[in-house]
């Protein structure tokens, strides 16, 4: 963001602040902070170490202004001191501007309308089905309107900067140092800048059909130099498409990139069903995805069965700047769910089928079975086999690689405490085969203080690995947590602990030592 914009939106937040303030107007100053601490003794060789700033350790504070003079009119800044190395190494934490934003809304019966006018903030996201077209972009300045009932049509309108690409003291030693404030001029100029546009209507009075269309186009930059010049221009043009007949969704949609490559031989066959050609030819730049959700079978006696059936063709020179999905490939899912009647248990299956046609003949097949049990006293199981072939041609050879897992999950809870035991087996039957399991708790030991423990070892085949972490955890009010802990966080974390990267990978155990001091005000 330019200074001069910034200074501009600044102001105007100030403004709204000092503004006469209605009998309903709403002024607040609030913030949150958070403190960390660290000893750890690597490879059991050296001595304890300290250091508050490091890249495992995260010091921060904010500060956030909110403030509404009149309904429907708001203003919001936030600061933050951040102590990390990614962020802010210097010898101490220093203030800096973090984000902030205009809003105002306006409602007029079943019609309305929301703006924004936004600094630093992510706010890219538009209602999306089976394509994504727009995904979150991060740091950006930039405009948004949505609207809704206008010619009963709800629209999206978004323009925007990616002025977080340019930093004014990130010179190179290669910079001429005159006129440095003229090459900073110029580099303003040289973000990436974005356009989405996003229209929805529904049909009939139960709405059964829903259309849409959405556009997106990106313009960037060859260099962030001050003599770059522009690079190719993108955009997409997609329509969506869902019909409800009864409990049943029928859903299409259709996206195109351009520029169109004139003169280029197209890379793509006929759509096949099967191994049939249909004769249609979808165009390089193309995306197609049909979804059906789902249909139903059964009787209340004898339990109902469900299918979600899927497909989609991704053109070999589709692109997309601003969001998805990947080009060159086709694919197809069946997923099905059977509740047995009288009884919590549920059977899932997925069937899984996907290729790349033009640049390469890779193809994965995958299917996927699930049993979920609810037992009685609060007690949960699951089990799941995974398998999943992968195929690719080498030196005129077709090479198959199986991949076989098998994971199980067993959970309890009460008002006192929690149990969660997971295992996995990974790539069984193969050399680099892995056995993972978790073993996780959580103790209230008072209303205010909570014990957590988390033990997990990975068994390859050439090593026992492990990660042991325990947490006490203490809220002395109800805007101030503590925390004391042993061990690394990371390995095993999550959800899913045997599914976590860590401990699929290399991760082992070493001696870690963290004080955590939360809070907001």
């Amino acid at each position: 963001m330019t200074p001069r914009s910034l200074r501009h939106l600044l102001l105007a937040a100030v403004l709204l602040s000092l503004a006469p303030h209605a009998a309903h107007a709403v002024t607040k100053l609030e913030g949150e902070y958070q403190l960390m601490a660290e000893m750890r003794k690597n490879n059991r060789a050296y001595p304890w170490n300290f250091d508050s700033n490091s890249y495992d350790n995260f010091d921060n504070a904010q500060l956030r202004m909110f403030t509404q003079p009149r309904s429907g009119v708001e203003a919001f800044l936030k600061v933050e001191a951040e102590w990390h190395p990614n962020d802010n190494n210097g010898a101490r934490p220093e203030f800096q501007y973090r984000e902030a934003h205009l809003r105002f809304r306006k409602e007029m019966g079943k019609r309305g309308l929301d703006t924004y006018l936004f600094s630093r903030q992510d706010r890219f996201w538009v209602d999306s089905y089976l394509i994504n077209i727009t995904n979150g972009r991060g740091d950006a300045q930039g405009i948004r309107l949505d609207t809704w009932g206008f010619f009963k049509t709800n629209a999206t309108f978004i323009v925007a900067d990616q002025s977080s690409q340019f930093n004014p003291q990130d010179f190179s030693g290669n910079d001429p140092v005159i006129p440095r404030d003229s090459i900073a001029a110029q580099r303003e100029l040289r973000t990436d800048d974005m356009y989405v546009m996003r229209l929805r209507r529904e049909f009939f009075k139960d709405q059964r059909l829903r259309l849409g269309m959405t556009f997106n186009r990106f313009e960037g930059w060859t260099g962030r130099d001050s003599i770059s010049t522009p690079a190719p221009w993108t955009s997409v043009m997609a329509f969506d498409s869902r019909y409800r007949w009864g409990h049943t969704d029928f859903s299409l949609e259709y996206a195109e990139s351009t520029p169109r490559l004139r003169g280029v031989r197209s890379l793509r066959g006929p759509i096949t069903i099967g191994k049939e050609s249909t004769g249609i030819r979808l165009s390089d730049r193309a995306v197609v995805q049909a979804e059906i959700r789902s249909l139903k079978l059964g009787t209340p006696r004898l339990g109902f069965l469900n299918f979600a059936p899927g497909w989609w063709s991704r053109g070999p020179r589709y692109r997309n700047a601003l969001g998805g999905p990947t080009s060159d490939e086709t694919g197809f899912i069946l997923q099905s769910y059977y509740m047995l009647p009288e009884r919590a248990i549920t059977y899932s299956n997925q069937f899984l089928a996907y290729s790349n046609k033009a640049f390469s003949r890779n193809a994965t097949r995958e299917m996927y079975n699930e049993l979920y049990i609810e037992f009685v006293n609060g007690f949960t199981g699951k089990t799941s086999y995974r398998r999943r072939d992968v195929y690719s041609p080498s030196g005129g050879i077709l090479r198959k690689e199986t991949h076989l897992d098998w994971f199980n999950e067993l959970q309890v809870e009460s008002r006192l405490a929690w149990l969660r035991v997971q295992s996995k087996l990974r790539d069984i039957g193969k050399p680099e085969r892995k056995q993972l399991f978790s073993i996780e708790n959580s103790i209230n030991l008072t209303p205010r203080m909570k014990v957590y423990n988390r033990f997990v070892f990975g068994n390859d085949a050439s090593i026992l690995r492990k990660g042991l972490f325990t947490q006490l955890q203490y809220r002395p009010t109800g805007n101030m947590e503590m925390f004391l802990q042993y061990g690394p966080d990371f390995i095993g974390g999550g959800s899913t602990p045997v599914d976590e990267g860590n401990l699929n990978g290399n991760g082992d155990q070493f001696d870690q030592v963290k004080f955590i001091l939360k809070g907001n005000f």
